[in-house]
């Protein structure tokens, strides 16, 4: 998925960005993590365990949602080619549908989320 989706993000955001993802498994594959040095990607390193600081986590919540919302069959479907286009245009089309001020909300949290976690002494949060 990062491999074909990457490519036409990095085309349309400013070249200063930096990707975030947290350290899942998933993130930190030898696979995933060789697609983002060969796209040069400039990456935010982040510690262990900090889903709590992390708002693209509820992002991709929200995302999810839309998506089964839009699209449950996809639930019942096989992993197979033509069930990761449909994923890919459902993807596409839950993405759109999401409000921008859902976004401003989400970075608005992070001075809470930080002081959250300081207050708990980096354990868990509400976030």
């Amino acid at each position: 998925l990062y491999r074909r989706v990457l490519p036409t993000l990095l085309n349309s955001i400013d070249s200063n960005a930096i990707f975030q993802q947290d350290n899942a498994p998933v993130h930190t594959a030898y696979i995933v993590r060789d697609a983002l040095n060969e796209l040069q990607c400039d990456i935010m390193e982040w510690p262990p365990y900090s889903p709590d600081l992390n708002p693209i986590e509820n992002l991709w919540a929200l995302l999810k949602a839309e998506i089964l919302k839009r699209h449950p069959e996809l639930m019942q479907l096989p992993n197979n080619e033509p069930t990761l286009e449909l994923l890919l245009e459902a993807a596409q089309e839950a993405w759109e549908a999401l409000d921008i001020d859902l976004f401003k909300h989400l970075s608005e949290t992070m001075p809470h989320r930080v002081a959250d976690v300081i207050k708990y002494g980096g354990w868990h949060t509400s976030y």
